[in-house]
């Protein structure tokens, strides 16, 4: 009896320790960029990206890929804050991952002359991945 209550405790404390990893698509809104003229546009991102969030660490993956320069932290259960390590200008994401399904991103680069710019976008979870 004692094994298996044991054995009951693990199973659980394996759950509640487990990484949470969502799948997204459909992330498209609205851009302000300095080659627009910082007039707003409709933005999308046609792939799918992968959002991790692993007790003190984070990713987020487009495509599968990592876009290389980016250090992710989570904030929450839900929410995946990342910003650039480089020293010549900066891009700033957050990522909350809502109840609903709802997915808010939102995406500031600064200091890269000619790309700086400003998003809001809303995606939707299809599903949750291992």
């Amino acid at each position: 009896m004692l094994k298996i209550l044991f054995a009951g405790l693990a199973l659980v404390a394996s759950f509640s320790s487990a990484a949470s990893c969502w799948t997204v698509v459909g992330v498209k809104g609205s851009s302000y960029s300095e080659g627009e003229g910082y007039k707003r546009i409709d933005d999308s991102y046609s792939g799918k990206f992968t959002i991790v969030i692993d007790g003190d660490n984070a990713s987020v993956l487009y495509d599968g890929l990592d876009a290389g320069g980016m250090v992710y932290r989570p904030m929450a259960d839900n929410v995946v804050v990342g910003i650039t390590t480089e020293s010549k200008g900066y891009v700033m994401e957050t990522w909350v991952i809502q109840p609903d399904g709802n997915v808010l991103m939102n995406k500031t680069i600064s200091g890269t002359a000619g790309v700086d710019s400003t998003k809001a976008m809303v995606g939707a979870v299809v599903g949750r991945c291992q």
